[in-house]
């Protein structure tokens, strides 16, 4: 283990100031000390400032250096905690590890005599710890390959569960073989990943059910598995058996150490270090204080018993520097990496303070925290937070879900010419209050930054800019935002979600994402304009949650894109929200028609009185295949008095040959969207006879399930069953509005192959329902569909029907061709029980359909009625 530096002091005074010199090898111990001789200086009655002084090497920490009150320097004479002119000084929470040996299967190890970490550097590289499936390229994070699960627990898999879904699930044959394999002895320090959508569950294995292939973990999720992920993505790690690939370790509680080495590396000449503190400094209650030129890295994270499990943005995971109720404290020319959680957090009560000129990379979380997610009061809010020329690459490699910045509750706080990329969820998220209630959220500029390649295809519902909440008086202009890239659903570039009020977007260039480049799910009175929106891969423009306010201005924007959909969304909804849309310039690169919804420009505008002076124009970019949205002089945007934004302005400071901003623009990745593709998916199927689920509200895939809970509901029963013990039972109501509920839909996106839908139905007298398959958009194209009432089953159209006697089972079989081959036609087989099979083929459905986005099962009774679903089977082959 290595030996902590000892360290000397040289005191002199020069003009009123004080300097104390600090050189590795001296007789005061410990980075501790230096705090206290400052402190001892102030105690004396020290005036002026005092300018510590690192000489150059490492500086060991076991544990944080806590800075208090007591500490804070002076309005005319802050303390200073500097590198001396040309030291290189490095605050480390890491120990050296040696003693390696080579084993005869070609792996290194080496003993760890004291401690238990769950990080560890190689050469400066985080390695990876054992996991399967591997990850890609051995690459750390969430970047890699996953098992699929296959469903939810049903209640009676495990004794004593309160909330199945949260807590247990099933996995596929061969994944549950890898768990099953793990001894007893090493399964308690598992950790099982399991990706929910916009982030992660870190669970520990409780029990397993070999019968029913489930996993029990230990307490439970923050979400529900296998909900809102049909493909329900996990891996594992922290097992002997998983070190199989270069690049990976696995420590055994016995304190061998088990490295799988990369070509060509020899361990005895390695640096390898690993962590053995959560922090490495924290301030409370201290003023006036500046750190100039330190580096600090290598802090620990270590999962509790019960795993992690957070909610959104890592909002649970600390940082290696913390400060609470401080004022006047600044970080210049420092360095943070190598964490295990974020690099740092202004928390409560903090003001007029500043990180400038910083380089945060290789974190655990994610870079810069401001607020907490606590609501303040007066007293407690944190305001007036600067985040000027940072470098944040590299984020989210233990915690998936955390952002290159982080604001919860802070005021008039600025995050401004930085470079943020290489995270796998959001770059800039401010905000913690859904919907528009208070929020303390206030008058925040997030101007001229450089924020790029993030998602990676990992998570979802994420953006370059993430809003939540009231903010009004808040600035998100001169950004340069790209390459943004989700796993299945919600890569957008500027996005104003839960109430976002009173914010501005203006001058900033936002491209290449894989949802569309704006998104407002819900909000009012913000003002979109003067912009530049290039080549969302879904769409362009989404407006989700029609209100009845003004949402958004939507103005003198320039958007350009070569896929069919420009509008994503809900648009036609005036009686119930407002929005407008004015002087934007539209253009589709590949020659397809500039669509909004089912019109052309000229029939938006007749319809909608949207888009008032726009027009569809080639705004003429210097060249668009290299992203360069610089515009000619003749461009039509210009005589329409659009000011565009000069990315050249946005990132770093400093011109292009300056050593900071080759620093940042060196993070390059020109295959992100073929590595961003997701790692592929089982086929999207159901074959669920509802034995496996509890007796309770049912959870398949990609659902959508509605009842208003006034004498209505879903339910899986055991009153009925077409076989085995279990079906879904759907139970109407009267006065219910709409009439349509309940309804239960499954929405598999299925685009190409033959469909194959069967299901058993039951119904009792007086029920009426019907199912249908729907193509996606607004209006959607109507597939095949059958209408049960009044003791018969009944094809849409009406044209054939067979009779179907109550309280009976019936087997209902549809196939039809998607995609290219789809022709407008369906095939359909009836059994009705006890009697032979009906066919029909060559039915007909709206010629437009060929996509099954939606399948529903729809009750339109007026009256205390049920039928049965079961046996339901749904692929496309």
């Amino acid at each position: 283990m290595r030996l902590p530096l000892v360290l000397c002091f040289l005191v002199s005074t020069v003009f009123a100031d004080t300097v104390v010199q600090v050189t590795p090898g001296g007789k005061m111990g410990t980075p501790q000390a230096v705090r206290d001789r400052v402190r001892e200086l102030r105690q004396s009655g020290e005036k002026g400032t005092i300018r510590v002084e690192f000489g150059a090497g490492d500086y060991f920490l076991n544990e944080p250096l806590k800075l208090e009150a007591v500490d804070s320097g002076l309005p005319l004479g802050p303390t200073v905690y500097a590198t001396a002119p040309g030291a290189k000084v490095n605050f480390t929470g890491g120990k050296h590890i040696s003693g390696w040996e080579k084993t005869p299967d070609g792996l290194w190890k080496a003993q760890v005599k004291e401690g238990y970490f769950e990080q560890l550097w190689i050469n400066g590289r985080r390695a990876v710890r054992a996991r399967t499936p591997n990850a890609v390229d051995n690459r750390p994070g969430a970047v890699g390959g996953y098992f699929n699960a296959k469903s939810q627990a049903a209640t009676d898999m495990f004794p004593d569960l309160k909330r199945p879904s949260f807590e247990a699930f099933v996995a596929r044959p061969a994944d549950y073989a890898v768990l099953k394999a793990i001894p007893e002895a090493e399964r308690k320090d598992v950790l099982l990943t399991v990706m929910q959508t916009w982030t992660v569950g870190q669970c520990r294995i409780q029990t397993l059910n070999d019968s029913a292939r489930a996993i029990r973990i230990v307490g439970a999720a923050r979400y529900p598995f296998v909900e809102f992920e049909p493909d329900q993505r996990w891996y594992v790690e922290n097992f002997r058996a998983a070190l199989d690939a270069p690049g990976e370790w696995f420590l055994a509680r016995s304190g061998e150490l088990l490295y799988h080495p990369l070509p060509g590396e020899d361990m005895t000449q390695a640096v390898v270090v690993a962590p053995v503190t959560e922090k490495l400094l924290t301030c409370d209650g201290v003023q006036h204080v500046a750190f100039d030129g330190i580096t600090f890295s290598h802090t620990q994270f270590l999962y509790g018993p019960s795993g992690h499990h957070d909610g959104q943005a890592a909002a649970n995971v600390g940082a290696a520097i913390e400060l609470e109720r401080c004022q006047n404290i600044r970080f210049l020319n420092c360095e943070v990496k190598h964490t295990g959680g974020y690099a740092v957090w202004f928390r409560t009560a903090c003001a007029d303070s500043e990180l400038r000129h910083s380089y945060l990379h290789d974190l655990g979380g994610g870079g810069v925290r401001i607020g907490d997610i606590k609501m303040p009061d007066d007293q407690t809010l944190t305001h007036h937070i600067i985040v000027d020329d940072c470098i944040i690459h590299e984020g989210g490699r233990l915690f998936p879900s955390a952002c290159g910045v982080f604001l919860a509750h802070a005021a008039d706080c600025e995050v401004t010419h930085c470079d943020i990329g290489d995270l796998f969820y959001t770059g800039i998220s401010a905000g913690w209050v859904w919907g528009y209630k208070h929020s303390p959220t206030k008058r925040n500029r997030f101007d001229y930054n450089h924020i790029h390649h993030l998602g990676w295809g990992v998570l979802s519902d994420m953006g370059g800019f993430y809003g939540l909440g009231r903010s009004e008086g808040t600035t998100i202009n001169h950004n340069h935002v790209h390459d943004v890239g989700s796993y299945r659903y919600g890569g957008w570039g500027l996005y104003t979600d839960e109430g976002s009020t009173g914010v501005t977007m203006m001058h900033n260039v936002v491209h290449d994402t894989s949802e569309s480049t704006f998104h407002q799910h819900y909000g009012k009175w913000n003002q979109i304009s003067q912009n530049i929106f290039a080549y969302g891969k879904k769409a362009q423009i989404q407006r989700s949650r029609p209100e009845k306010h003004a949402s958004f201005a939507y103005e003198n924007n320039i958007v350009i894109y070569d896929q069919p959909v420009l509008l994503n969304g809900t648009w036609y909804n005036w009686e119930t929200g407002t929005y407008e849309m004015r002087n934007n310039i539209y253009w589709n690169t590949a020659g397809l028609p500039v669509q909004f919804i089912d019109t052309d420009l000229a029939g938006w505008q007749a319809k909608t009185g949207h888009d008032e002076g726009s027009v569809v124009a080639d705004p003429l970019f210097e060249d668009v295949a290299k992203r360069d949205f610089r515009l000619k002089k003749d461009s039509p945007a210009l005589k329409m008095g659009f000011i565009s934004g000069d990315v050249k302005q946005s990132g770093v400071r400093g011109d292009e040959k300056s050593q900071w901003r080759k620093l940042a623009t060196s993070l390059s990745f020109p295959k992100f969207w073929q590595q961003s593709e997701p790692w592929p998916r089982p086929p999207y199927e159901v074959n669920e006879d509802f034995e496996n689920m509890g007796l309770s509200f049912p959870i398949l895939p990609l659902q959508e399930v509605r009842w208003q809970n006034k004498g209505d509901s879903i339910y899986v029963v055991d009153d009925q069953a077409a076989s085995g013990k279990r079906s879904l039972k759907l139970t109407d109501a009267p006065g219910l509005d709409p009439t349509w509920d309940p309804h239960y839909v499954l929405k598999p996106g299925f685009k190409e192959g033959v469909l194959k839908l069967s299901f058993q139905v039951r119904m009792e007298k007086g029920a009426k329902f019907f199912m249908e398959c729907r193509g996606p958009g607004n209006p959607y194209p109507n597939g095949p569909g059958l209408t049960f009432e009044n003791g018969k089953i009944t094809e849409r159209r009406g044209k054939q029907s067979v009779s179907f006697p109550e309280n009976t089972w019936a087997k209902i079989e549809i196939r039809a061709h998607l995609g290219s081959q789809a022709k407008g036609k369906w095939d359909l087989k009836i059994t009705p029980e006890g009697q032979p099979t009906q066919s029909f083929e060559g039915l007909t459905c709206e010629a437009t359909w060929n996509e099954l986005a939606w399948l529903g099962f729809v009750s339109t009774a007026t009256e205390k009625v049920a039928f049965w679903l079961d046996d339901l089977v749904l692929k496309a082959e």
